[in-house]
């Protein structure tokens, strides 16, 4: 799986291509969504509600515009969203335990004793940006290359320890595991970009020891060209793997191989499982040791990158530039693999149909891959991926970007997205826009297949 594989000669994608285009009309608060190559006997994903971010006093923007990642603790069942533009981690109920009332707000963790950075108009260096939880802990990177640590059993808004990765940017995406106390975190934008794993007391929720891991220098001689992007832990390989954008390519973010790395909790890079035509940024595992590969960005049939609709705002903030556009978009948009049959052969899987996101999630409740894709050629939308079959069954649009005011605040696309509690919901932040109801400020859209 080199570069140099021409496209015609790819032989290990299992590819079903879906030639419907995404429609473009709002969605009706309970009504069923659009949907492309629904199998049968699979559940339409339909809008349940909408919950309403509140804006803080740190908000100079007055809404909700840029956010990150987001999680659902299976521990407890607390959502937590990573909210740049308020300064804060929203945090809401989705199984009633703590406000009486299923899929309510619960409340922001943030205010001057915590200092998140905010959204600074660089993504580089805003924050909350990542967050994880396994309760009590609750875990978030900010922009001045730090990790936080609250504990909930104790207070959700007291911050228990604070550590600095050693580098110039934001903490990104991270990851969890419950059973050994360790934390991994991404710092995306740092030159060479690396990740950290910290230990963390599974009492107090204090971190100590971190172990740090470059990616200048990889297993069968490869390099990472363009940053690092989410990390997970699969418990059934007891190893953290990180999302590789390019590897060995120019370092431009137009390079057509990106690849999965496999890492010890020792932060050792022990195997690279390259993935050609897919630019890999979220990673989930689902079953079976499979691995949901979240592809940044989607190419056409000829090898071109596609432009997305509206770009996405890059690490520094200005518009990233998307050197082709394309009509046939093919290839993977997303992919499935399995690192302990190789990532290769049928252990790797094209899931086509919708990519160009960020964030992606296994809901255990629904047998169900959730895919952001901000940044679809089609246009914005979150796609559902079965993992029985491996294929895309819905296609649901979203928003476009709200495009960014100066010294105001970022650009807002829709890339985060968690699924989970009792309820097995799926949760997509969303920009402030009037294409949902009681979305003008920002908001938490609540899906369910159920």
């Amino acid at each position: 799986m080199m570069a140099n594989i021409a496209p015609a000669a790819i032989t290990y994608w299992r590819t079903s291509l879906l030639a419907a285009a995404v429609a473009a009309a709002p969605l009706l608060l309970g009504s069923a969504v659009w949907t492309q190559g629904n199998a049968a006997n699979s559940p339409a994903l339909k809008l349940l509600t909408t919950i309403p971010v509140p804006v803080t006093p740190q908000n100079a923007a007055g809404g909700l515009f840029s956010f990150d990642i987001s999680w659902v603790d299976p521990a407890n069942g607390l959502y937590y969203l990573a909210d740049r533009s308020n300064a804060s981690i929203d945090v809401i109920d989705t199984t009633g335990a703590f406000t009486g009332t299923a899929d309510k707000f619960f409340g922001q963790i943030g205010g001057s004793a915590v200092g998140f950075a905010g959204d600074t108009g660089s993504t580089a260096t805003s924050g909350p940006d990542g967050v994880v939880a396994a309760f009590p802990c609750i875990f978030a990177g900010d922009g001045n290359s730090t990790l936080k640590s609250f504990n909930g059993a104790a207070s959700f808004t007291t911050l228990v320890s604070t550590m600095n990765t050693g580098g110039k940017f934001r903490v990104d995406e991270m990851a969890v595991d419950p059973k050994d106390g360790l934390v991994i975190a991404a710092n995306n934008a740092d030159d060479p970009p690396f990740s950290t794993i910290f230990t963390y007391s599974k009492s107090t929720c204090a971190l100590s020891s971190p172990n740090k891991t470059l990616f200048n220098a990889l297993p069968g001689g490869h390099v990472a060209t363009n940053v690092i992007e989410q990390p997970v832990r699969d418990p059934s390989s007891q190893r953290f793997y990180v999302s590789l954008p390019e590897i060995d390519g120019p370092g431009d973010g137009t390079g057509i191989t990106g690849a999965v790395a496999r890492i010890t909790i020792a932060g050792v890079v022990e195997q690279v499982f390259p993935i050609n035509y897919c630019q890999p940024a979220g990673l989930t595992v689902g079953p079976n040791g499979d691995l949901l590969v979240g592809c940044n960005s989607v190419f056409d049939t000829s090898g071109k990158k596609c432009s997305a609709v509206v770009p996405a705002p890059s690490p520094t903030g200005t518009a990233a530039a998307h050197p082709a556009t394309c009509t046939n978009p093919g290839f993977p948009q997303s992919a499935i693999c399995n690192p302990a049959r190789g990532c290769t052969g049928s252990a790797l899987v094209s899931a086509a149909g919708v990519g160009g996101g960020d964030e992606v999630y296994f809901n255990a409740g629904d047998g169900n891959y959730y895919v952001t894709a901000g940044n679809d050629p089609k246009g914005p939308a979150l796609g559902v991926v079965s993992s029985t079959t491996d294929t895309v069954t819905q296609v649901v649009p979203t928003v476009s970007a709200i495009p960014a005011v100066a010294g105001v605040h970022g650009a807002g696309t829709v890339h985060s997205v968690a699924a989970g509690g009792p309820n097995a919901h799926v949760y997509l932040p969303l920009p402030a826009n009037t294409a949902y109801p009681n979305c003008t400020k920002g908001c938490v859209a609540v899906f369910s297949t159920q």
